[in-house]
């Protein structure tokens, strides 16, 4: 089943700020972070789905206040808050009752926005709508000659609008696989068919009450020989799925580098080396670094033979535990010297809830070159008022397709 994943991180952080409230606001400052991926769903080449179109509304449950973004990607990246519950709610920008070419995905979700604690936000924006599409049999084909179908989710036929509650196939657009979208309600449909021996006329009315949102009706046509549209059948599928498969391409066996082991970074290696490696221009050193509400934490990471695993450990006693809890890992509990591992490649949940905060999936996994930011991860360590002078230590371990790992340890210090 094709979904889009949006994911709302809202992280508190007191800051001192003239900035004018709502009346009815509680004081604090949150930052909020988005980001949408497509994973799957009834998306096609002639329609793909513009997530930074979505139309986003954020509204406080207590007295109605709410802040509304035309598009997603009008989200400033910070913006003021009060604490309080509230519902976030992310739709697609079209969203007719009939069209074609036209899912609309969206979801919502409730949460609570308080002082002091990283609120993590998970929707899955799924279809809203229903589609229709249609599948021949052999014998639809031979027995007639030309059709129309007519699917409405009007009341009754005598109420249909074409292009307003009604869309109407063609035989071209049938053979075309030409797929229809309709608000959910009960469905009509209606064949009109002419045969191939006499061009003698037929119909035959399909009632489709069984309805919900996200659901793929399939109407399969078919005909008996005496030419009456006959076993017009219905398939619900509520779960497309797509399948991907490892495509392998000989080429030719690689020549061994020598100075080729793991890497320790830039020193000491050799022009030849195809080993990792990491620099930081603002922080070449890598000298342990305070920690600022806004930052700028850019290491260029290299890999000549391609990323095949990258990790970062993030060992501190405020962020490790609210990192795993996004993660979805109730078994791990913080203890100096156990980092939390954040596997930035393989973990479907936590890549999904980072994903715009820092570089995740094939943003690093296949690359032989990426710019990893930490500059927005680091400073929610503030947002849960750490100790004075307190180290938080994030570690980049970063493993080639040939075996040739590289790890970076840097300190951040808490003010």
């Amino acid at each position: 089943m094709k979904k889009i994943f949006l994911v709302l991180l809202a992280v508190s952080a007191v800051l001192s700020c003239q900035k004018k409230q709502p009346a009815q606001l509680a004081n604090g400052t949150f930052a909020l972070s988005l980001s949408m991926d497509t994973e799957g769903g009834y998306v096609t080449k002639s329609s793909p789905v513009d997530v930074n179109a979505f139309v986003v509304d954020i509204v406080r449950l207590e007295d109605g206040y709410k802040i509304h973004f035309d598009r997603l990607d009008e989200i400033p990246e910070v913006f003021e808050m009060g604490s309080g519950d509230y519902t976030v709610s992310v739709v697609s920008p079209e969203h007719r009752n009939v069209a074609w070419d036209q899912p609309v995905y969206g979801a919502s979700a409730d949460f609570t926005i308080r002082v002091g604690e990283l609120t993590p936000i998970s929707l899955v924006a799924t279809l809203q709508n229903m589609k229709v599409s249609f599948s021949l049999t052999e014998r639809f084909t031979k027995e007639l000659s030309n059709y129309t179908v007519s699917v409405t989710n009007a009341a009754s036929w005598e109420e249909t609008v074409p292009g307003e509650n009604t869309l109407v196939w063609d035989k071209a657009a049938v053979d075309a696989a030409k797929p229809g979208y309709f608000s959910v309600a009960p469905l009509m449909v209606k064949v009109d068919a002419y045969r191939q021996d006499g061009n003698l006329e037929t119909h035959a009315v399909l009632m489709v009450n069984d309805v919900a949102p996200r659901d793929h009706h399939i109407i399969t046509l078919d005909a008996k020989v005496t030419g009456s549209v006959n076993g017009i059948s219905l398939l619900i599928d509520d779960s497309v799925n797509e399948k991907g498969s490892d495509v392998v391409v000989d080429g030719w066996d690689e020549v061994p580098v020598d100075g080729g082991g793991e890497g320790g970074g830039d020193e000491g290696g050799d022009d030849t080396s195809t080993a990792p490696t990491m620099s930081w221009e603002a922080n070449p050193d890598f000298q342990p670094t305070l920690i600022q509400p806004t930052m700028s934490v850019e290491i260029l990471i290299k890999a000549p033979e391609t990323i095949k695993s990258f990790q970062v450990l993030v060992d501190s006693n405020v962020l490790s535990e609210t990192i795993a809890m996004m993660a979805g890992d109730s078994q791990y509990s913080y203890a100096p010297g156990n980092p939390y591992v954040m596997d930035l490649i393989e973990d479907e949940a936590l890549t999904t809830v980072l994903n715009g905060i820092i570089p995740v999936k094939d943003q690093l996994y296949g690359q032989t070159e990426v710019l990893f930011s930490l500059s927005q991860l680091v400073p929610l360590v503030l947002g849960f008022s750490p100790e004075s002078q307190s180290i938080h230590t994030f570690t980049l371990k970063v493993t080639d397709a040939i075996g040739q790992s590289l790890e970076k340890s840097i300190e951040f210090i808490a003010p």
